[in-house]
């Protein structure tokens, strides 16, 4: 992936950015305040990261643009609010929420991780996804993720894993020797009464009616199966329901937009009040003219494209649901024994009570003994080697990148989050952000540009400065950054004197105000491309 043009604004005012290189650029001035971080936010917010502008800077009234290149294909985002669209060789995609955008990304640009969620596998948020290479300036957490939503530390993790093609599955605590070792004997134990209760072997559907053992056995197994299917059938419903009302909503919207053809060819259309031809598609946050046919035919490609996606969605969910319902019915299926059978077997149910009691005792003991692992998950040995090969991997690259941009350091990196209660000194948090994303790129090999605002945070000595610029130039890949230099810096055009460091001055900037008049018909003609937009 490489950042071509940012831009965001409306018809009033805005901003356009393209001076990036493939390589490594530093967008820097003389002074705070000059709009270097509100482009870091606006170009990942057109990407679809969530919204993490100041309080004072009103984003839902501007438009977000980004080029980007992937896999040898430019592509265009355009988003407003939680509306994006996607263009690329004439095609144009237009999606309600960030959340469906993700399912085209994935299916058509670029593969998107998953995780188990809710026993679920799941795909990750654009957000999770991102700080995989991106650091913005507020919020920063050693300890945690920038962006907090659905998805937590431990997702970010099997992410990471499921990049590096590992299969994913939750980890267990370590089991307690001495409890595993009282659960066994118990077991044994309870074989041996088992084997006292005959009517279990005799006849097991008598043993479901009469034994307190058995039936609480089998209906709490049989209850949790039950309840576990019928939650997975409740959800999978609600979200197949979701779906299919959104695709009943694009496809009227397509009957609409036909009819609308029929209209045209027969007459004219043309407001009642005002008497104006146009017409407008809308979905919230972003309105299209439909008037010519050629950009209603663009916005109907889209529609169907997005018709065909709510297709897929839908049959793999009721594919899901089917299986569930399979699954469902072998517990349904069978019926208490018949009364006469009970009847017939009273005396032998009346001598084995005793038995059937202390049966009945250990079993719950068993239970509560094995309440303390009920979070904890066997997890296949190869698996687990592989984490932890990968784990080793990383660590080791981080920790040999921090050695080599500080050597005298004493910090040892041993995870990709720190405790809570670590607390880092200067330019030592910078450090941990500079190895962690680096060794990630390196060790998975992925194709997102590395972008960092603020990355001398912590007044990060020039040496470190120099060594990381050098570690950043040997990536081959690009990099963003920014950084606000100090008056003696600027006046030695710091960034200037470095070979391959492509430098973007914002110091002419007006102080809190980025955006303005002079390029809004730039950015009206830059966004132009998305056929009929209406600003």
């Amino acid at each position: 992936m490489q950042i071509n043009k940012i831009a965001f604004g409306n018809k009033s005012e805005a901003f356009i950015e393209d001076r990036f290189i493939n390589g490594v650029n530093i967008i820097f001035s003389d002074d705070n305040n000059r709009g270097k971080t509100l482009v870091m936010q606006g170009l990942m917010f057109s990407l679809g990261y969530d919204a993490i502008f100041p309080s004072s800077f009103d984003y839902k009234n501007y438009y977000f643009y980004s080029e980007v290149i992937i896999d040898h294909s430019t592509y265009h985002f355009l988003r407003k609010k939680n509306t994006i669209s996607i263009r690329n060789e004439g095609s144009i995609q237009i999606f309600n929420s960030v959340s469906e955008a993700r399912y085209f990304l994935d299916r058509f640009v670029f593969k998107i991780p998953r995780v188990i969620k809710d026993s679920r596998s799941t795909l990750v948020d654009l957000s999770l996804l991102y700080e995989l290479f991106f650091v913005g300036q507020d919020n920063r957490s050693p300890s945690g993720l920038i962006s907090k939503g659905q998805f937590n530390k431990i997702d970010f993790k099997n992410m990471i894993y499921d990049l590096a093609k590992i299969q994913n599955r939750d980890t267990n605590s370590e089991e307690t020797a001495d409890i595993k070792k009282d659960i066994t004997t118990l077991q044994i134990k309870l074989t041996e009464t088992k084997k006292k209760l005959e009517i279990i072997k005799e006849n097991p559907r008598i043993a479901e009616v009469t034994s307190k053992l058995y039936d609480s056995e089998v209906v709490q197994r049989k209850a949790k199966a039950i309840s576990e299917i019928n939650n997975t059938i409740s959800n999978l419903r609600r979200t197949r329901q979701r779906e299919i009302n959104r695709k009943s909503k694009l496809d009227n919207l397509v009957s609409e937009l036909n009819s609308l053809n029929r209209e045209l060819n027969v007459g004219r259309i043309q407001c009642g009040e005002c008497g104006s031809d146009k017409i407008i598609y809308s979905n919230n946050d972003m309105m299209f003219e439909v008037s010519n046919i050629d950009v209603r035919n663009e916005i109907l490609k889209s529609i169907h494209k997005n018709i065909e996606l709510k297709y897929e969605i839908i049959d793999d969910i009721s594919r899901e649901i089917n299986l569930q319902q399979d699954i469902l019915d072998k517990e349904l299926t069978e019926t208490p024994p018949d009364f006469q059978q009970i009847i017939l077997y009273h005396e032998q149910i009346t001598n084995q009570k005793d038995y059937d009691e202390e049966a009945f005792d250990i079993a719950r003991q068993i239970k509560n003994l094995k309440a303390s692992f009920a979070s904890s998950n066997l997890i296949d040995d190869s698996i687990k080697q592989a984490k932890n090969d990968f784990d080793v991997a990383l660590f080791t690259e981080m920790n040999s990148l921090y050695k080599r941009i500080d050597p005298n350091g004493n910090l040892i990196f041993d995870d990709i989050f720190t405790t809570k209660n670590s607390t880092f000194s200067g330019s030592e948090g910078q450090e941990f952000y500079f190895c962690k994303l680096v060794a990630l790129s390196n060790q998975l090999k992925h194709d997102f540009p590395i972008i960092v605002d603020s990355f001398r945070e912590g007044e990060l000595s020039t040496i470190k400065e120099e060594k990381m610029l050098a570690i950043y130039k040997n990536l081959n890949k690009q990099i963003i950054l920014t950084s606000t230099l100090k008056n003696e810096e600027y006046e030695k055009s710091k960034y200037n004197r470095i070979d391959k460091i492509n430098s973007i001055d914002y110091s002419e900037h007006q102080d809190c105000k980025i955006l303005s008049n002079k390029v809004t018909s730039d950015f009206v003609n830059l966004i132009s491309g998305f056929n009929g937009l209406m600003l």
